[in-house]
């Protein structure tokens, strides 16, 4: 299952997404409630997320610049948007978005989103590793 970081400046919201996610088998590996604090936890943790859910409008910083940042130092980060903002999505996308929600939207669609990241991140590396192998032989 995937390592998520939740980031939202709506605490209800983050509180419901960390235990679906969890009851789902996710580890949460951290929330933040702004973009500011999305760079930091992000940038702290020693085992990176495999994606981190992201809101758009947040004090201090926004998540489509907490985005920017985040892929600056990490381009393999995925990070996927699920926010009330529609019009920002594709901006969000051009980016480095792998995906946009508009909120609100169901767990369901979440945890498919989810999964079809994951699975997208298996069949590289198999896809790695394949070629790896090719080479060594």
């Amino acid at each position: 299952m995937a390592r998520i970081l939740l980031v939202d400046d709506e605490r209800d919201l983050l509180m419901i997404y960390s235990k679906l996610l969890m009851m789902e088998g996710h580890d949460v590996i951290g929330n933040a409630s702004n973009g500011k604090e999305a760079i930091e936890k992000f940038s702290e943790l020693p085992i990176k997320p495999d994606i981190i859910i992201m809101d758009y409008r947040m004090p201090v910083l926004d998540g489509l610049v907490a985005m920017k940042e985040i892929l600056k130092k990490t381009p393999q980060a995925k990070v996927l948007f699920v926010s009330a903002e529609k019009r920002v999505e594709k901006e969000a996308l051009e980016s480095g978005a792998i995906g946009f929600f508009t909120k609100p939207t169901s767990i369901r669609n979440l945890l498919a989103e989810i999964d079809r990241i994951q699975q997208l991140q298996t069949e590289k590396l198999k896809a790695v590793t394949r070629e790896e192998r090719a080479i060594e032989n």
